[in-house]
């Protein structure tokens, strides 16, 4: 290669690293850490793989060297969560049994016994698999300070970081203490007292549910506010919430609740982190609607397995307020009842918080009772504003589409399964958004 021809070559290469310097730069930007959790437990485990599944960069830095132990010491026999597991604990459960996907009949028979050694290989494989998330052993934090909209942290190993969203895990509260000094003034958004884990009048923060559990034998949702902090300090907590004080025992039989906070908060920290905002300004239907995504539960209906077909639609309708659940006086059981019928009555007061136009369709409809699928067909039309061409959809779409049973017979009384699931396709009530309080913002 002559003078000329090595001059030619360099300015092509010149050429060619300026071309691409924006998308190298653009890389590096987009690799930076945007969440980092810390501890070692399942919720650990849950809020940096949520993160991480959420397209979060994510760091977790582990409280020791074991991962979620658990799970992870010794074998393990749980008898807590009966009809309630889902979403990333389902996928463990199911995974111990090498199963790819969750169910309910899944999960009660990998409970009965969970190897250390298979917990293990599951967890290693889907840490493995699982992008965006880096795990750093064998350090703790050394410090943690707020400044302007991020948190400098640095670690004992000497890594330092700066990351918009914190997860405190650790079993006692390690990062809080280092923000904040002390534990005293762990507070979260709204304070949950002992009497929302009650039967009782239904309480509108059940609307914004993103954990499942049973405080004795009674199914309940943690609402979101009840896990976010009550500062926009961005520093989440899982075990070390208030809430979670009178329903942890200490035993082998919290990792469900566990479990499922994690993955609850995870959301949480990544969307704040995603959105560049702060922790009091959580959008709940998507933190709610990301958890779904993932096979959480966001209602205790125990009737209603993960595998059916429904499960989404049901869970968001259930979210709405619209069909409410009922403890039905079975220990343990909190039931959504999808056969029983629907009646204008029950859904009436909170379809018109959620849609304006309902209140018009009740007034031309006092007749009404029990409802009817053409009575149904009217409302969501009226509702949607949608035309003739919805009981040929529904007609086309009733077994394979929505995976109703039995023929389609325009004669049908309307059931609660049918009810949710095509309010839920027409007319998206789920969409109208809620505030942290579960008051429902048109």
């Amino acid at each position: 290669m002559n003078r000329q021809q090595l001059l030619v070559y360099k300015r092509y290469l010149l050429f060619l690293v300026c071309l691409l310097l924006p998308f190298l730069g653009w890389s590096q930007r987009s690799k930076r850490p945007q969440v980092l959790v810390y501890g070692s437990g399942v919720d650990a485990y849950a809020a940096a793989l949520q993160s991480a599944k959420s397209n979060l960069n994510t760091i977790w830095v582990l409280e020791g060297n074991q991962v979620a132990p658990g799970l992870t010491g010794q074998p393990v026999t749980l008898t807590s969560g009966i009809d309630l597991d889902a979403g990333l604990w389902a996928d463990f459960l199911a995974a111990t049994l090498k199963h790819e996907q969750r169910s309910d009949s899944l999960s009660a028979i990998a409970k009965k016994r969970i190897n250390p050694q298979i917990a293990r290989n599951v967890i290693d494989s889907v840490l493995d698999a699982t992008s965006n998330l880096t795990v750093i052993r064998d350090t703790d934090p050394a410090a943690a300070k707020k400044k302007g909209k991020y948190w400098q942290v640095a670690l004992a190993n000497g890594e330092r970081y700066r990351i918009p969203s914190l997860v405190d895990a650790s079993g006692d509260a390690r990062l809080y203490r280092l923000a904040f000094g002390n534990t005293d003034s762990i507070r979260t958004r709204s304070m949950v007292d002992s009497g929302y884990f009650q039967p009782g009048p239904y309480d509108e923060r059940s609307r914004t549910g993103v954990a499942v559990g049973h405080a004795g034998t009674y199914p309940f949702t943690l609402p979101l506010a009840a896990l976010v902090p009550s500062d926009d300090s961005n520093l989440f907590l899982t075990r070390a919430v208030p809430a979670l004080q009178s329903l942890l025992a200490g035993t082998h039989e919290d990792i469900p609740l566990l479990m499922h906070v994690g993955q609850a908060v995870g959301a949480a920290a990544a969307y704040t982190a995603f959105f560049k905002t702060t922790s009091d300004k959580l959008d709940v239907r998507v933190i709610q609607g990301e958890l779904l995504q993932y096979g959480g539960r966001l209602m205790p209906f125990t009737d209603v397995p993960i595998a059916d077909k429904n499960f989404a639609a049901i869970q968001r309708i259930g979210a709405t307020g619209l069909l409410k659940g009922d403890a039905g006086g079975t220990p343990g059981q909190f039931v959504f009842n999808p056969d029983a019928p629907v009646t204008a009555a029950e859904i009436k007061p909170v379809l018109n918080q959620l849609f304006s136009r309902s209140q018009i369709w009740f007034i031309d409809h006092t007749d009404v009772d029990t409802m009817q699928l053409a009575d149904l067909f009217s409302l969501v039309k009226y509702i949607g504003q949608r035309g003739d061409e919805l009981e040929r959809q529904v007609t086309r779409g009733w077994s394979r589409t929505f995976h109703f049973e039995g023929e389609y017979d325009g004669t049908l009384p309307v059931t609660r399964r049918l009810f949710a699931v095509l309010l839920d396709a027409y007319c998206k009530p789920f969409d109208v958004s809620v505030g942290l309080n579960g008051v429902i913002q048109r």
